[in-house]
């Protein structure tokens, strides 16, 4: 109906709590529960983090680590392929959102390919499908929203979801590989150059000072995630001003009014959702989620596969953001009933959300990456299974191997 996300989860509590006794409250209370939604120290890490992602963008980093990816993968097979997945993986640990990934790497990446023969619809799926690390290798928005919410150490699963994000993008490199064979993209003209590879090195590698701060002072003790999230803005400046891109007042001007929008739109869904979740605690959702699960099966793993496929369908209809903040806290409490490490987790959880901003019809990084192609969402429908089927094994590799997820955290932050 074209209702903003915020205002629908907003409307469809205020329904539940006029006609259900068990969410009924006093419509004086839920100005103030919307305010303690958004009202915690911890969050305050999202403007910062959304504001260093803006700057980085205009500092001319994306170029930068496109050129630095041609020069490691541009020699193999699909080698624009490899070098998006590989840019998208390093733009992650900038952006810290998987929608900013897609509209900075889609930009360039899918007008490149074109040229170069692939087809649209294959740039556009693939461009969306390695979004989808943006949100696991830290820093992550959707693992602060997460950690706020769960009281689970944001450090550690910062730390926690960087092997899970290098083998979603391996798998999706394989898969790649194989589909250029068959369709005869990307044949090898060119060899590993030593030289390009130094000198792109010399000029992208700069850029990835920002993730190494922001992972190594949280790791280290030396600042909170929101703390950590000032360091980047302030690397981000100082970038800024290195590289010439931020040193016009009308620039970085520009540059916080976008991020004060983004932020703006998820904090008004945090608020909103607030209600939202609370109306679930106190209808006892976690309760009659354990119960439906312990009425199909006695088996942690198998329950556990269910949450999975169940947060999948939602992601189909919801997007990413307000599913983790709706459902966070209810379903880390079935977690816990489970005995599931709460770390392994989340970050099994903030995938399966992921995973939902590709399928349609509301897949949030695919009809960015359509918009930039220029083509309709139906268009994709055939290309994005074999994506789809390769980020859930990924992630049902990452489910039977939780130590995949617990490995990093454990050894650093013990």
């Amino acid at each position: 109906m074209g209702i903003p996300v915020a205002f629908s989860i907003g409307l469809a509590s205020l329904i539940v709590i006029l006609f259900s006794e068990e969410a009924s409250m006093p419509f004086s209370l839920l100005p103030s529960q919307m305010f303690s939604g958004i009202s915690s120290f911890t969050l305050m890490a999202i403007p910062f983090f959304i504001l260093a992602g803006e700057m980085m963008n205009r500092a001319g980093i994306t170029i930068r680590l496109l050129n630095l990816a041609e020069s490691v993968v541009g020699h193999f097979r699909g080698g624009l392929a490899h070098v998006n997945i590989l840019a998208s993986m390093m733009m992650a640990g900038i952006s810290g959102s998987g929608a900013a990934d897609t509209a900075a790497i889609g930009s360039t990446m899918i007008p490149a390919m074109e040229q170069k023969g692939y087809k649209t619809d294959f740039s556009v799926v693939l461009t969306a499908s390695a979004s989808v690390v943006g949100p696991i290798i830290p820093p992550s928005v959707l693992f602060i929203l997460y950690g706020s919410l769960t009281n689970v150490s944001i450090g550690k699963l910062f730390l926690g979801g960087i092997i899970p994000g290098i083998i979603m993008s391996g798998s999706m490199m394989v898969t790649s590989y194989f589909i250029c064979k068959r369709e005869g993209y990307g044949k090898v003209f060119q060899t590993f150059e030593k030289k390009r590879f130094l000198k792109a090195s010399k000029k992208g590698m700069i850029a990835l000072i920002l993730p190494i701060a922001i992972v190594g002072s949280i790791i280290t003790g030396f600042a909170t995630a929101t703390e950590s999230g000032v360091i980047a803005v302030l690397l981000a400046i100082i970038l800024g001003a290195l590289f010439k891109t931020m040193n016009n007042f009308h620039v970085l001007k520009d540059t916080v009014i976008n991020s004060m929008h983004t932020t703006a739109i998820t904090f008004m869904i945090l608020a909103t959702s607030a209600i939202f979740s609370n109306i679930l605690v106190r209808s006892r959702f976690q309760i009659i989620v354990l119960d439906v699960l312990n009425s199909l099966t006695n088996s942690p793993t198998i329950m556990l596969l269910l949450i999975i496929a169940f947060i999948l369908i939602i992601g189909m209809f919801v997007d990413v953001t307000p599913i983790i903040i709706m459902f966070a806290a209810p379903m880390s409490l079935v977690a816990d009933q489970l005995g599931y490490d709460p770390v392994f987790f989340g970050i099994i959880l903030t995938i399966s959300a992921t995973i939902g901003a590709i399928t349609p019809p509301v897949g949030g990084f695919l009809l960015i990456s359509c918009g930039i192609g220029k083509i309709p969402v139906s268009d994709t429908l055939k290309i994005i299974m074999p994506y789809f089927i390769t980020l859930v094994i990924a992630l049902l590799i990452v489910a039977f191997l939780p130590s995949t997820v617990t490995f990093l955290p454990n050894y650093f932050m013990e």
